[in-house]
């Protein structure tokens, strides 16, 4: 049999199904009709079958027989680090009817199950959700959308701050580590990616690191200010909405962090847009109606939207320097989220040099 790593495109995505195949029997699914949808990074597949029961929930969250299938990418997240994400999903649907993905257990009770298969190499972790229904408003948003983003965010972060997740959990964290110096998937630390910047991009990109450094000791890690978030739900990605109400999917990223961060992550489709303050006084609107968010927390969301565009620029900095072909993608971002970064550090009084 090839080895895996010598297979074509096509050829990995037939091993993939099959993987898939046998991960849904792990699961008691025996009939199911599968289509994929993405292969890079994780594996995904659309399920749709009757051999699971239907789902305990309000009438609309979820697509009746239909579910998402994960094969977890090897190396991106530690299986307790997915055992938590789905602990903390089932928590969030079962004690807070929150509008986010239900996992499913096995009939063992595992939510992860390792799945191994002649012609992979090792075991892949496999996971399943319930499909929920909504659609993206990517290119075509409001402040409308804004706001009832502002509430749900503010749901799930009091709901994590009331709840306990489990002895010895581990997850990925967005501190300042967590920021800008690991490896968070692009096979280069981001410590390592500072070495490829202009210096412009270098002096910019130190001072956000700096300011927000100090923030973040000044506030600590305390429950008021941090805990587990999405760390990836924008308007334009990872948030749908069905009749109006918003509805948070993909916590594949999610993490230990500020909530202000998480709220940043939101603002990242709209800063550039001359509407942003009007996007911004949505989004904390909509969160005050759920949680207060004291003054000058909210002061430091700019600082906190520019280092995650440090962040995200040092990943794909790495990631393009080690596999070029990714380049084109995301060449354009590259420069929108570093010239971002260098106008904030001047309005704040940073020199850059040109």
């Amino acid at each position: 049999m090839k080895p895996y790593p010598e297979l074509t495109r096509l050829g990995r995505l037939r091993r993939m199904r099959q993987l898939a195949t046998a991960a849904l029997r792990g699961f008691g699914v025996e009939e199911a009709r599968l289509q994929l949808l993405r292969h890079a990074g994780n594996t995904l597949f659309r399920v749709q079958t009757p051999d699971l029961p239907g789902p305990d929930a309000p009438e609309g969250l979820f697509e009746a027989g239909q579910y998402l299938l994960r094969v977890h990418e090897p190396g991106y997240q530690e299986p307790e680090a997915l055992d938590l994400e789905l602990t903390w999903l089932a928590a969030m649907r079962r004690e807070a009817n929150l509008p986010v993905p239900e996992p499913i257990a096995a009939p063992d009770g595992r939510w992860v199950l390792p799945i191994t298969l002649p012609g992979v190499e090792g075991a892949r972790c496999c996971s399943l959700l319930r499909w929920i229904k909504g659609h993206s408003v990517k290119n075509r948003f409001g402040p409308a959308h804004l706001r009832a983003q502002g509430r749900l965010m503010a749901r799930l972060h009091q709901f994590s701050i009331q709840w306990q997740p489990p002895a010895n959990s581990s997850k990925r964290r967005f501190d300042w580590d967590g920021l800008f110096r690991n490896d968070v998937g692009s096979g280069m630390a981001n410590a390592d990616a500072w070495a490829l910047l202009t210096l412009p991009h270098k002096e910019a990109f130190s001072f956000v690191a700096e300011r927000t450094r100090e923030v973040m000791e000044d506030w600590g890690q305390g429950a008021d200010v941090f805990g587990l978030i999405h760390g990836d739900l924008g308007v334009d990605a990872n948030l749908l909405f069905w009749r109006g109400e918003p509805r948070a999917i993909d916590f594949d990223d999610s993490g230990f962090g500020y909530w202000i961060f998480d709220l940043a992550v939101a603002l990242d489709a709209c800063r550039d847009d001359p509407a942003y303050p009007r996007y911004r006084e949505a989004l904390l609107e909509g969160y005050a109606e759920f949680r207060a968010l004291p003054e000058k927390h909210a002061g430091q969301i700019e600082l906190f939207l520019a280092a995650l565009e440090v962040y995200w620029n040092l990943w794909a900095t790495g990631g393009t320097h080690l596999y070029p072909d990714l380049l084109p993608e995301y060449r354009e971002r590259i420069t929108q989220t570093a010239d971002f970064v260098v106008r904030y550090a001047r309005r704040s009084g940073c020199p850059i040099h040109d």
